[in-house]
């Protein structure tokens, strides 16, 4: 695209909002977003992009619920949750911690001494996604260090085989220096001891890592120089695999919920992230691949709850053939799930 055009979409995306033209603006941010933008007029395109992203409902039929979980502690918060599909119906873990985000920052009870602890509450659903067994909290056994951040944060559950299996990032492994290293451990009997192996890429903070259901493998890049990228363990290494072919647009798509089958290949929701003003603002899209992995297609992005926050998924399950279930938390302070019909979803996707 010629950088006038570049530059009439940018204009278009800024002024659509002013005249109410709110699909427009949406448009010309989309494709703005599928064009190699410098990274500083990327970020004023997403920050744009904010003020038009609509609710998931407006994409598709959507059922929307608070999930009713005790915190791991009175007076913690509950949000991120994910969800697996198990032989006993639907497993579900929650995030809860002791934080809360104030004006940007993150506030701990004084009793906690600045340090942000994190449990995982787990519960079953029955067949109408209503919380039917509470359980304790999830034990998250290993060696821990002196640093400020506690737990298996983020969980993401995968079945392989009879296993349930979860992955999550971990800040205080005894004998490392703080980064955010992703812990892996199947669950027994309410307990996990996650294997923290060094990250792949030294030095970089690891986080948000997507199971492909069913199997050890992570999705772990969606755009890494026009690649889908995966992540699995070698003896005691983790290593990087270039997958598929992935576009443009999708260089901001970054780790949500596992990827579930869908025909011969997955289907997950990512999240984007824009920057306004030291706030981070997240906004979500469903992503389909194709057994190669290769980024066959995308949804319009929507946010759940409300425009301009943080939302961020962190689980996906198929109900029956046409619907999904995604688990998703807001604002840090709340777990919720979402029930949409996939048919609707998929037939209105863009592609490559």
């Amino acid at each position: 695209m010629a950088a006038s055009d570049i530059e009439h979409l940018h204009q278009l995306a800024v002024h659509a909002y002013y005249v109410g033209e709110r699909d427009v603006g949406l448009r010309a941010c989309e494709r703005l977003l599928g064009e190699g933008l410098t990274p500083a007029r990327e970020a004023i395109v997403r920050r744009n992009r904010t003020w038009y992203t609509p609710t998931l409902d407006t994409l598709a039929d959507c059922t929307m619920r608070q999930i009713d979980v005790e915190p791991a502690v009175k007076g913690w918060t509950l949000f991120n949750p994910t969800i697996v599909s198990s032989r006993f119906g639907h497993l579900l873990v929650v995030r809860s911690s002791n934080y809360r985000i104030v004006d940007g920052r993150y506030v701990t009870p004084e009793e906690d001494g600045g340090k942000i602890r994190t449990l995982n509450v787990r519960a079953s659903l029955d067949s109408s996604l209503g919380v039917y067994r509470k359980e304790k909290p999830l034990v998250c056994l290993y060696d821990r260090s002196d640093f400020s951040v506690d737990g298996l944060e983020d969980v993401r559950l995968n079945k392989i085989g009879d296993r349930i299996v979860a992955s999550g990032t971990i800040r205080n492994a005894a004998g490392r220096d703080g980064l955010a290293r992703i812990g892996v451990g199947e669950m027994v009997l309410g307990n996990v001891q996650p294997v923290v192996l060094d990250e792949p890429v030294p030095g970089r903070h690891e986080k948000n890592w997507m199971p492909l259901l069913g199997t050890e493998t992570w999705l772990y890049s969606c755009h890494d120089d026009g690649r889908v990228v995966t992540v699995s363990r070698q003896g005691d290494r983790w290593v990087l695999t270039p997958r598929g072919t992935s576009p443009l647009i999708a260089r901001g798509f970054r780790g949500g919920s596992q990827l579930v089958p869908h025909g011969d290949g997955w289907v997950c929701v990512i999240h984007e992230v824009a920057e306004d003003e030291g706030r981070r603002v997240y906004e979500h899209r469903f992503v389909w691949f194709d057994a190669e992995l290769s980024i066959t297609g995308w949804s319009s992005p929507f946010v759940f709850r409300g425009q301009r926050q943080i939302e961020f998924a962190a689980g996906l399950a198929w109900i029956d053939a046409g619907r999904l279930v995604v688990t998703f938390g807001v604002r840090d302070e709340e777990a919720w799930l979402a029930v949409v019909k996939h048919d609707q979803l998929y037939a209105a996707r863009s592609t490559p």
